[in-house]
């Protein structure tokens, strides 16, 4: 069998298996991200072993994803950036607060956080406890809060009618942000299921590319449908199109908004990207690849970002996961040229032969239909994904009638089952002896 080129950058093993191995990272890691963190943070850097503590909190929770420490140096990086920009948001409330106050408070003098405590606490953390030191600080912190609102109610003015209308206002600017931005994402969901909008759709062995008019370009995988609505891209449109099946986009970057995919209730926003999506109807999960860029998925309030190399996962069920290596290279390899489905019953790779390759197959003997087979070949070749079928699960590739089929290899059941579909098949023009 020709040999079948695979993809260089597959993962080989989970980079963070144990605590362990977290602590050895996070102290290896730790003094360059409170750096970066303090960067990003300007006055607020003593919050830099929180916001750094915080984001390696994250990564063990979504341990299972990281395959190489360029991931998980990404991941890292990106939740750093979220996590100092709310608590510069959170610091600022705080010191809006001082600002209408006494103006005169006594400041605790607080070190920043040493290696070996940062990780104790994180440690604690993991395990549903809190360190000594970190209860200090935390009782320390409160103590200040306690002073400052003292502070606040030795005077009689205007600043807790003033804070409660900037509360009041911040609350009201955010009710019609979200009022607003709801009633923009049930827009996009009409003009996608509107009558005007325009589909694109393949059949079983066909893929075909689609230039939108931001010149993003899609390429649909087979039995795919592209909905894309009629004022897309245009003054008072939507840039977002709506995907059932699979595709590869790579998208053009603009100054202006988002390129978005709509699959189902699941939500894909990038700028400038290369990304596929795959979700049949038969599919018990969403998948999401970032070949180029990042993208964020959104699902209801909760949205993750990913870079690239990365994928996440979203179950029919609502729950956001990481999709198995498995599952990543059936979603995923096709964009490369190649098909592999590894993991399954001949039940379950039959279609997917049709699929992929055109190709109606039978298997005359039911009992092969629960035998363990994979694909590993070109997309370009229904030679070589029938051999990795016969190879990998003991099966002979036959004609049968003018039916294709597999067969087992044992001659016994071979000849039987062969005989069987022989007589349930005809040959055109065959008549009964007398």
């Amino acid at each position: 069998m020709p040999a079948t080129t695979q993809p260089t950058d597959q993962p080989t093993g989970q980079l963070i298996t144990d605590e362990k191995t977290l602590e050895r990272l996070f102290r290896a890691k730790y003094s360059k991200l409170v750096a970066d963190a303090k960067g990003r943070l300007g006055d607020a850097g003593s919050a830099a072993p929180r916001v750094v503590s915080k984001a390696f909190h994250l990564a063990w929770n979504d341990r299972k994803r990281f395959h190489s420490e360029e991931e998980l140096d990404a991941f890292l990086g990106a939740n750093i950036q979220h996590g100092a920009a709310r608590e510069q948001s959170r610091i600022a409330g705080l010191h809006r607060m001082d600002a209408h106050g006494s103006g005169h408070k006594e400041k605790h003098d607080v070190s920043e956080m040493s290696v070996d405590e940062a990780w104790e606490r994180l440690q604690h953390t993991l395990q549903g406890g809190a360190p000594e030191a970190y209860r200090a600080r935390a009782s320390t912190a409160r103590h200040e809060a306690a002073e400052h609102v003292a502070a606040l109610g030795k005077e009689r003015n205007w600043t807790p009618f003033i804070i409660i209308g900037v509360v009041a206002l911040a609350v009201a600017s955010g009710v019609f942000w979200w009022i607003n931005k709801a009633g923009e994402s049930r827009a996009i969901a009409r003009a996608l299921s509107a009558a005007d909008a325009r589909g694109y759709e393949t059949g079983s062995g066909q893929q075909a590319n689609v230039t939108l008019d931001d010149s993003t370009v899609v390429r649909l995988g087979p039995e795919s449908k592209l909905t894309v609505p009629k004022r897309f891209g245009m003054s008072g449109g939507y840039r977002a199109v709506k995907i059932e099946g699979t595709a590869n986009f790579d998208v053009t970057k603009t100054a202006k908004q988002p390129f978005e995919v709509r699959s189902g209730e699941v939500a894909v926003l990038a700028k400038g990207t290369s990304f596929v999506v795959r979700h049949y109807k038969e599919d018990p999960n969403l998948i999401v690849y970032v070949r180029e860029g990042t993208v964020d998925v959104k699902l209801g309030d909760e949205t993750r970002s990913i870079t690239k190399g990365m994928s996440y996962g979203v179950t029919n069920a609502g729950a956001m996961r990481v999709p198995s290596a498995e599952e990543l290279d059936e979603a995923r390899t096709w964009a490369d040229g190649n098909v592999t489905i590894v993991g399954h019953t001949l039940r379950y790779v039959l279609p997917q032969m049709k699929r992929w390759y055109g190709l109606d197959i039978h298997v005359p003997d039911t009992k092969l239909l629960d035998r363990k087979v994979f694909v590993r070949a070109a997309l370009n070749s229904p030679k070589e994904a029938i051999t990795s079928v016969e190879q990998s699960g003991g099966l002979k590739f036959a004609y049968i009638g003018d039916n294709m089929a597999f067969q087992d290899t044992v001659p016994g059941k071979a000849k039987t089952a062969a005989k069987g579909a022989a007589k349930s098949s005809p040959k055109k023009g065959a008549t009964k002896k007398k």
